[in-house]
């Protein structure tokens, strides 16, 4: 999974894109989706229906995710 990072202390805070999402077609200008505690980058050809469908995915990673957090022995 790519990390973006940002350093917060940059007077003009630019992120470190991974070559990973570049390669992906995750560049150019791009619409970002974000409320308090998450942020979804929408890639440049997606459609909306696509961006649902993905987002799905996203959902049922995290419920696994959870799901293996709460099994630690």
């Amino acid at each position: 999974m790519p990390k973006i990072k940002v350093d917060k202390d940059d007077k003009y805070p630019r992120p470190y894109w991974p070559q990973e999402l570049r390669d992906e077609g995750f560049v150019g200008d791009l619409i970002i989706l974000d409320d308090a505690m998450t942020a979804t980058i929408l890639h440049p050809k997606a459609n909306l229906e696509q961006v649902k469908e993905s987002l799905k995915l996203v959902l049922r990673d995290i419920e696994l995710r959870i799901q293996r957090e709460t099994q630690v022995p």
